[in-house]
Parts: C-alpha cells; structure tokens; sequence
C-alpha cells in the first residue's frame, strides 16, 4: 500500500533519508486526518533505524520504538465532559530531559509532538530551548493542523513540510484495502482525509458520528427551542466530537449551496461563518460550550 495523497511531502521524506543528515526540527503543517502523524511516526522510524520509510501497510509504523519519544495532549474528563487539555510546560521539560540523553539503541533519538498548536505561550517558549540547544543525535517532528498559532520564532527554526486535503482519484485507492463498496459510500463524507476514512472504517462510533450528521443538521435547522437546547446539552459533554459533527455541517452546507449553484447562498454562508465561530470559540476560549452550541442552534436556519 502507498501513502495516500500527499506525494510531494512522502517524496521530501525519501529524498532527506536517501541523503542523510537531516534538519534539527521539522514542522508537519496541514488539515486533519491527511497522514502528517502517520507519516511523522514512518520517518522518525526511518531515522532512528537508518533505513528507509517502513511498508506503510505492514503495521510496522504503529510499532514505537523505545527511542521515539511521542508527545501529544491529555483528555481531560471533568463533571462528565471531555476535552483536550493543552500541553503543559512540565511536559515539554521532561522531553528535553530525554532528548539530552544518548539513543538507547538506534541511531537518532526523535521527538513527535503531536497537536504541537496545544502547546500553550509557556511551553512554546520553553520549547524554543529544545531548538535553541540542537542536540546532533536527536530530531525533532511538530505535527499540527493550526500553523498560526504556532509562534514564529519556532515557525523560522524548523523545516516545513505541507500537507493539503486528497483528491477524490486518491482517496479512491482506499478501497484496494478498505473495500470499494465502503469506499464508495464514505470517501466523500471523509472529506479528502484518508485518515478519517480509516477510521470510520474500525471504529463504529466514528463512523456513526458522520453518518448521523447529515439527519441531525436536517433536524436542527426546524427543530423547535426545547429539541436545540436536548441536543446543545448532549453535544456539550463531548467537546472534541462536536467539533467533528460542526465541522462536517459545514462542510454539508458548502457542498450543497454548490451544488444548487448557489441557491440561498447568503444562508448557507452565514450558517458556515456561525458554525466556524463556534467551533473557534470550543477551541480556543474557556466559554461553557453548552451555553455557546445553544446559541448556535438558536440562530442556524
């Protein structure tokens, strides 16, 4: 099996391990579930082994070895509501700590943080030590999908590799091992995001996620008061899986405005900006995200 879309960022990632010598830090930049972790993990294995890229349909990839060191935000579970927290900077001080030492059996020691964009100002800045302090027998791989709030002085030290959303001829050779009747039915709703895709195809509750949105958006644009505030209130107690239902809603929304040639689009393009709104305000502010997902229920039509 071959990487899925993206040629261009597996090609620098060949090219690099083919030379040798890699760059102290890089940045995996691009929208969710397009592979950047899946691949960050094949090349941090590559490095460590001083091989080249492992077969991406072995399974080895999802085998860490014991000098990758893989940092990623906590879910944080409170009064029954869960969220992912940011990363601390006492973590970030532990991962210097491990970095600094010598590879217990490979040929690099390598650092993943993914989701790096939760990295609150203090982490970053004392992740900015991490870069300032190069170690020659370690690498380091950030892998975030909001660039921006990454802050630039980290931005300038590390080597970019973009990644953008998969073209439906890609996304089709999904089904040479996802099946092509699945394939056929849900390549669309992943989105151009094979890592979606894969996970709708083994996990029921992700598949039933963006199967359900479709009905639920048809409900809510003519349910009444007390049928948006039930399912503001259901929506709430899982902070990161209404972000995933909003933001498939706009993409629905998008989809269809286009495909009436723009039939009502003042409507459908304001319904997106409210839901862009709030899915910035659940992921970006402390708002009660039940008081801000009945305010967008309220006013989407």
């Amino acid at each position: 099996m071959n990487f899925i879309g993206n040629k261009k960022a597996v090609s620098f990632i060949e090219k690099t391990l083919e030379k040798g010598g890699a760059s102290q830090a890089y940045l995996f930049s691009g929208p969710e579930g397009v592979g950047k972790l899946f691949l960050a993990k094949a090349f941090a294995k590559s490095l460590i082994s001083g091989g080249s890229l492992p077969d991406f349909e072995s399974g080895d990839v999802e085998k860490l070895p014991v000098d990758l060191i893989l940092l990623k935000p906590e879910i944080e579970e409170k009064k029954g509501i869960r969220k992912e927290r940011d990363i601390a900077v006492e973590r970030i001080r532990d991962a210097k700590k491990d970095l600094s030492l010598y590879p217990y059996s490979g040929k690099m020691k390598v650092l993943i943080v993914d989701n790096a964009h939760r990295m609150n100002v203090a982490s970053q800045n004392a992740f900015l030590k991490l870069l300032e302090e190069p170690n020659s027998t370690s690498v380091i791989i950030l892998v975030t999908h909001e660039y921006s709030k990454m802050l630039p002085t980290i931005r300038s030290r590390c080597q970019k590799v973009g990644f953008g959303l998969v073209g439906p001829e890609d996304m089709g050779t999904a089904a040479d091992f996802l099946g092509g009747d699945f394939v056929s039915r849900y390549a669309e709703a992943a989105m151009g995001r094979p890592g979606l895709l894969f996970r709708m195809s083994t996990n029921q509750e992700e598949l039933a996620l963006y199967r359900d949105a479709s009905e639920e958006l048809a409900q809510m644009s003519s349910a009444d008061l007390n049928r948006k505030f039930s399912f503001a209130e259901k929506m709430s107690k899982d902070v990161d899986g209404a972000i995933k239902t909003l933001n498939m809603w706009s993409w629905m929304i998008r989809k269809k405005a286009l495909a009436e040639n723009g039939a009502d689009l003042d409507s459908s393009y304001g319904n997106i900006s409210k839901i862009e709104e709030t899915v910035s305000a659940l992921k970006n502010t402390n708002a009660n995200a039940r008081l801000v997902l009945e305010n967008l229920l309220i006013n989407i039509r």
